[in-house]
């Protein structure tokens, strides 16, 4: 059996407590991965939400793959576990980047990939959010590319 976690880059997951004493911070993931490992854990999820849902879009919130990166040079055996969404990358420049990862993980990188769920976000980036099937079609389409 492995065992793992969901990084805190919100500052925490609960939506019903305001500080759950974690810091949305480099710092804080920094030190909570290297003890993570040193207290044999297997691996972390990295959420890539680029809005804070779970404490207010006001609130920071850490990018997923630059936190990956930064985690995979400061760590040594913890699996990083990084959700993609497809419609906020383009497919080729996104392999490129996440093999780049891997690669200074050594070989901990693996995807979780998510066909959105939040379309809010999307278009207050200035993404399209299709309809469910037509976006399950897109992930599709990507995982192909």
């Amino acid at each position: 059996m492995r065992f793992g976690y969901w990084m805190p880059v919100f500052g925490g997951w609960l939506r019903n407590v305001s500080d759950e004493g974690m810091d949305a911070s480099w710092d804080y993931v920094r030190r909570l991965t290297q003890r993570s490992e040193q207290t044999g854990w297997d691996l972390s999820l990295i959420a890539e939400l680029n809005l804070n849902d779970i404490k207010g879009i006001e609130e920071s919130a850490l990018d997923a793959w630059s936190t990956a990166a930064a985690l995979a040079a400061v760590s040594e055996t913890i699996e990083l576990m990084v959700a993609v969404r497809p419609n906020f990358h383009q497919p080729a420049l996104f392999a490129k980047q996440a093999a780049n990862i891997d690669n200074i993980a050594g070989g901990r990188l693996a995807l979780n990939v998510v066909s959105s769920w939040w379309a809010d976000e999307a278009t207050q980036y200035g993404l399209e959010f299709d309809q469910h099937d037509d976006r399950y079609a897109r992930t599709r389409e990507w995982l192909d590319v």
